[in-house]
């Protein structure tokens, strides 16, 4: 079992190394981009031009196998980001909200 759980990560650590060149099933290119992180859903991938998440369903079949893309593991974990990213929102909107009303209640 560890020595599985090795190979896996020194493999994951390797393709991160290297620079390689993207191509989207939409033609779009990322030229030496170097994957930073694989999530569940898409590959994190650093460029001359910045960072940026690229998708696995926009990238080629024969990627999404070498990254171990599972749809339903994508499906759950992209639900999770939405959730989590909605409730930092509603945090944000009540410190906002919460702000505003000690602003007025101080010039009251």
């Amino acid at each position: 079992m560890s020595t599985k759980v090795l190979t896996f990560l020194i493999l994951c650590f390797t393709s991160a190394a290297f620079a390689e060149d993207f191509k989207t099933v939409n033609g779009k290119e990322y030229k030496d981009a170097t994957v930073t992180r694989v999530d569940p859903d898409g590959v994190v991938v650093k460029t001359k031009t910045g960072i940026t998440k690229v998708y696995f369903i926009e990238l080629p079949k024969e990627v999404q196998e070498r990254f171990h893309y599972d749809s339903e593991k994508a499906a759950s974990y992209s639900a999770e980001q939405a959730t989590n990213y909605t409730a930092y929102q509603k945090q944000q909107d009540e410190t906002q909200r919460q702000q505003q009303a000690a602003d007025a209640k101080s010039k009251a």
